[in-house]
């Protein structure tokens, strides 16, 4: 009987995956590729906090750029979603600094 040699990548996957900690290495994920999805400009001013569901929580540097990054939402979202390695978000929610305030 011969026994099938499994990749380093299958066994964390397996563990992760047995461990239930699968979606927190995926947001880790999100978190690691946040600039080379968005640009360093807007990477300065926001950053990946949580994903609750299918929701993306990014924390924005100030009202302004809330509004700008509510508006730039679907091009972030499609970006996200050419990526197969990050988890699946179907929508975002930009807070505030302090968590105040919020914007779908």
């Amino acid at each position: 009987m011969s026994r099938r040699v499994h990749t380093l990548k299958e066994v964390l996957e397996a563990w992760l995956q047995s461990a239930g900690l699968e979606k927190a290495a995926a947001g880790g994920k999100l978190l690691e590729e946040w600039e080379s999805i968005v640009g360093p400009r807007i990477s300065a001013v926001s950053r990946p906090i949580d994903v609750r569901g299918k929701t993306l929580i990014i924390e924005v540097e100030n009202p302004v750029w809330r509004t700008e990054l509510s508006l730039l939402q679907r091009t972030i979202l499609d970006e996200i979603s050419s990526r197969p390695a990050l988890p699946e978000i179907r929508s975002i929610r930009f807070v505030g600094k302090r968590g105040g305030g919020s914007s779908t």
